[in-house]
């Protein structure tokens, strides 16, 4: 009898040790959550106001649409940050756009994506340098130059599209970082190469300069800039890649609408062929129709 006690004394004092050892280690368990929510908090906080920022260096989109009253931005950030940026400056009598997609997405990118807006503008409105091809080129060397990548291991850079529009007189000029120019006349699709180098990054073993494209346009013409973003995204009924030929052909397609209802269509579209699927990259997709 005296043994059976001693015995479920044992255990009741080793359950009770567990007890007091489950107890302890949820509490330090709740306390690690505790942290890890707080950081997160932070985290959070500081990307959210880091947007705020990235927002104040992107150009006023009204300010676009009051010189190109046919034109849309869609710019769809994968992360509350992007990798992606565009640029509007009207200059004397020319009006100047570019879309460009930085190196890696959400705060990586969003540096990137600061650094080379400001950049652009710099190099416009300071420097006086308008011709496509000559911005591409300063861009480069300043981009280089800043990140002092001819001494570090540093590889970031972007991909751009830049166009300089003289409407006076019908005419655009467009250079490429790695980024074509895509045009829409009567229901054909044209694309103008880019030079098949980036800017910043592996560009430092290039001695080539930018090229430029002069074009004569005509009325109805449409033009197309853009990341990479929208054509990459996985989704439809097999989870594949929408690809560049479709999105060419859903373009072509959308001719007959304006350009704020062009804009709303690929927006829908575009999440429609996401559906369950995560977003894999920025998306920026600027058009411009001539008058």
């Amino acid at each position: 009898m005296h043994q059976e006690t001693e015995k479920k004394q044992i255990l009741e004092n080793l359950n009770n040790e567990l007890e007091d050892k489950v107890i302890l280690r949820t509490q330090e368990v709740m306390q690690q959550k505790e942290l890890v929510e707080i950081k997160n908090k932070e985290i959070t906080e500081s990307v959210i106001y880091a947007k705020r920022i990235q927002a104040a260096i992107l150009p006023d989109i009204k300010l676009m649409y009051r010189h190109l009253e046919q034109s849309f931005v869609l710019y769809i950030p994968k992360d509350i940050v992007s990798g992606d940026f565009y640029g509007f400056v009207h200059k004397e009598d020319k009006i100047i756009i570019a879309a460009a997609d930085c190196t890696g997405h959400g705060v990586a990118g969003a540096f990137m994506s600061v650094i080379g807006s400001s950049m652009f503008n710099q190099i416009i409105n300071e420097k006086n340098i308008t011709q496509p091809a000559a911005i591409l080129d300063a861009l480069n060397d300043g981009i280089i130059d800043s990140l002092r990548q001819k001494e570090s291991d540093s590889n970031d850079g972007m991909d751009v599209s830049i166009l300089a529009f003289d409407l006076n007189k019908r005419i655009v000029d467009f250079a490429g970082a790695n980024r074509p120019m895509w045009l829409i006349r009567n229901g054909e699709l044209l694309t103008y190469k880019p030079n098949k180098f980036p800017i910043g990054g592996m560009q430092i073993i290039h001695e080539e300069k930018f090229s430029q494209h002069h074009i004569q346009l005509q009325p109805n013409d449409t033009i197309y800039i853009f990341s990479d973003g929208y054509a990459d995204q996985f989704g439809g009924e097999l989870g594949k890649k929408l690809m560049t030929k479709r999105f060419k052909e859903i373009l072509v397609s959308i001719q007959h609408l304006s350009m704020p209802q062009q804009q709303l269509h690929l927006k829908r579209l575009f999440e429609k062929w996401k559906g369950q699927h995560s977003q894999v990259d920025d998306v920026l997709v600027i058009g411009i129709k001539i008058p």
